[in-house]
């Protein structure tokens, strides 16, 4: 994946690496879902910006590429300044990502080779010899994976999917804050196989928002006969909160359209998300590690009130509320607690204050604009895509480990006079 580099070019070259008459295909959201995903071609999809250095210097060899592999294997390009939301499923964060979207089309494989047109062409046959083996029913060459970080297109990891039983449901769901979302499942069911990888998928994408499990209904049949299941998968949405009433589940089955039916029965359910305090390194590192976390900076309690302070997070909530399912946390950190980090960023301005920082890019931005909702969720939506100029940092200070708020008033202390 390229670095992302600083500079913000006029949005006059926004097409200027690929011409009309260029072989690599132009990618809208106006014709993706038509052209690729719902498509029989097998395709290569770059992902850019249009100022992106790095972009700049591989459009030469995509196109040699996309010319090469005319009639084989499509060639296309998303820019993501105009269309930033074809990309946002995939979980773009820096330019170029190149995705190959193959016969699992919900699941593109990441691009990890070269940028020559030589390495992207001899990807791109590999992977379809692999896909044509598998048609045949033979196993694929071992080269026919190389460049593949993610290994067989059906592998899929669901460390994310919480395995129930009879003996634990009711602990993890019933007495559970969160919303759950349960299949319940036959191991020889067919259509409970093809659900598996995309159930984990959203899984891994939920998991800091709504809890996502599956029980063996044929081995536990006390909670699958609880809930009537009479056919496979059988899903259930489990509210948060008390737990009464389970509601059928009748969304979509692949990832995409099981993360926006969750994130908006969660919306339905009123249930803001959980903006938690920067207050050690260790939250620093669970929330920033490995994605991009945006952090609120709020004026010191001292300088402040628990009305006010409460009315700041709760504008961070109603953002979060629309980044639900985007690759970024939110938290807060009280203004003074990490001096040398707010000096990194550029801080100390006025507070409340807001920036974004990058970890696996080791870079950062800071939002100039007031503290809103729209202009902070515009903040980061220009992050997402790269639309604001982002800093380089060599190295984050280290952070050490402070109270964190008791949700009360700053009490002075009252000294006491002896008494003569």
């Amino acid at each position: 994946m390229g670095v992302l580099h600083v500079l913000l070019l006029p949005i006059l070259l926004a097409s200027a690496l690929y011409s009309a008459s260029s072989p690599v295909v132009k990618l809208t959201s106006a014709n993706f879902q038509k052209e690729v995903i719902e498509s029989d071609d097998i395709w290569l999809v770059e992902f850019f910006a249009p100022w992106c250095g790095h972009c700049k210097q591989l459009a030469p060899e995509w196109e040699k590429a996309a010319k090469a592999l005319k009639g084989i294997v499509k060639v296309g390009a998303v820019d993501m300044t105009t269309d930033q939301q074809v990309g946002a499923p995939y979980r773009v964060e820096g330019f170029p990502t190149i995705k190959f979207f193959g016969e699992n089309k919900r699941s593109p494989l990441d691009y990890n080779s070269g940028r020559s047109a030589k390495e992207i062409t001899s990807y791109a046959l590999s992977q379809a010899e692999q896909i044509v083996q598998k048609r045949l029913g033979g196993k694929p060459s071992s080269s026919s994976s190389s460049g593949n970080s993610q290994g067989s297109q059906e592998s899929v990891k669901d460390d994310d999917v919480i395995v129930l039983t009879d003996s634990n449901f009711e602990e993890l769901v019933l007495k559970s804050k969160d919303m759950w979302l349960v299949e319940m499942y036959a191991p020889w069911c067919g259509h409970c196989k093809k659900l598996a990888p995309e159930w984990a998928r959203a899984a891994t994408q939920l998991k800091d928002s709504v809890k996502l499990g599956k029980l063996d209904a044929t081995a536990e049949t006390k909670t699958a006969q609880k809930y009537g299941v009479k056919g496979y998968p059988t899903i259930k949405i489990f509210p948060p909160g008390e737990k009464n009433n389970a509601e059928d589940y009748n969304g979509p089955r692949e990832a995409e359209g099981i993360v926006r039916t969750a994130l908006s029965k969660l919306d339905q359910y009123g249930v803001a998300p959980e903006i938690p305090q920067l207050v050690s390194a260790e939250v620093f590192k669970e929330n920033c590690d490995k994605q991009v976390c945006i952090i609120a900076f709020l004026p010191h309690i001292y300088d402040s009130s628990s009305v006010e302070r409460n009315r700041y997070i709760e504008v961070f909530q109603n953002v979060a509320k629309k980044t639900r399912g985007k690759p970024i946390r939110l938290m807060w950190a009280q203004a003074g607690d990490f001096l040398k980090l707010e000096q990194l960023l550029g801080l100390g301005m006025g507070y409340p204050a807001v920036a974004g920082i990058s970890t696996q890019k080791t870079r950062y931005s800071v939002m100039k604009s007031a503290y809103n909702p729209t202009e902070i969720d515009t903040f980061i939506t220009k992050t997402l895509s790269g639309s604001v100029p982002l800093i380089e940092y060599k190295e984050l200070p280290k952070l050490s480990k402070v109270e964190p708020w008791d949700g009360q008033d700053h009490q002075p202390e009252v000294s006491q006079s002896e008494d003569l």
